[in-house]
């Protein structure tokens, strides 16, 4: 049975307003969307992962079916709208969020944006984003969202390849900072191709595609095409 139980807010959160609001998350204004979705399997994912000791890594292929199964009928409008992801990420699941990219929750939301006693930083950015490309890459459920979008679209049903991606942060970082990561079918051949190499390989060849584009129209070239401009074999 599925519920309407998504919301946003009615305001996007600032950089300089995000401790206040991690504070009072719960008081925080906003807005139910007027979609029907189930959060059930997603919400029951992160309660799992909150109470096993999985890597913070491991931690992205393992949700990132369960989200983009339970928002991929959205409307796209909804989806780019950065308060949806604000609500998320600040609001119902801010944990997942200090857990994945801290290693634990803070006592106070404050200190977990500091450096110190073996713990990193974690960037603002992780929990806000912005409303571009570079942007939704670095919001924790946006980042994961979006990059299975451009792999397998609303309709896709094998994640093999989305979770592969996960498995190196270089590569969904070097995908996501430059404009042929829009391209669906750049995405599968850098995840095939690349995914599985050492860090500073998989950066030169997403360097060599990137000077490439300049001289090639990326969107009409298929898979096969695009594996020759890279000097590697599609498998």
């Amino acid at each position: 049975m599925k519920n309407k139980q998504l919301s946003r807010l009615l305001t996007p959160i600032s950089d300089q307003g995000l401790i206040a609001a991690l504070r009072s998350n719960s008081d925080l204004p906003v807005e139910v969307i007027d979609e029907t979705v189930d959060l059930t399997i997603f919400d029951k994912c992160i309660s799992n992962l909150l109470v096993n000791n999985k890597t913070q890594s491991s931690m992205d292929t393992e949700l990132v079916e369960p989200l983009h199964r339970a928002l991929r009928d959205l409307p796209l409008e909804t989806l780019v709208d950065m308060r949806l992801w604000h609500w998320l990420a600040v609001v119902r699941h801010p944990d997942l969020v200090w857990l994945r990219w801290r290693g634990v929750v803070p006592v106070d939301p404050e200190d977990g944006f500091k450096s110190g006693k073996g713990m990193r930083q974690v960037p603002p950015v992780r929990f806000l984003g912005s409303a571009s490309i570079n942007g939704h890459a670095r919001n924790t459920f946006a980042r994961l969202f979006f990059a299975a979008q451009r792999l397998i679209g609303s309709k896709g049903e094998d994640y093999d390849l989305v979770k592969r991606l996960f498995t190196s942060q270089e590569l969904h970082l070097g995908i996501s900072d430059r404009e042929f990561g829009l391209l669906p079918s750049v995405n599968r051949v850098l995840v095939k191709e690349l995914a599985d190499l050492p860090d500073s390989k998989l950066r030169s060849s997403v360097r060599k595609l990137n000077s490439l584009g300049g001289s090639f129209c990326l969107d009409f070239l298929d898979d096969d095409e695009i594996s020759e401009l890279l000097g590697v074999e599609v498998h």
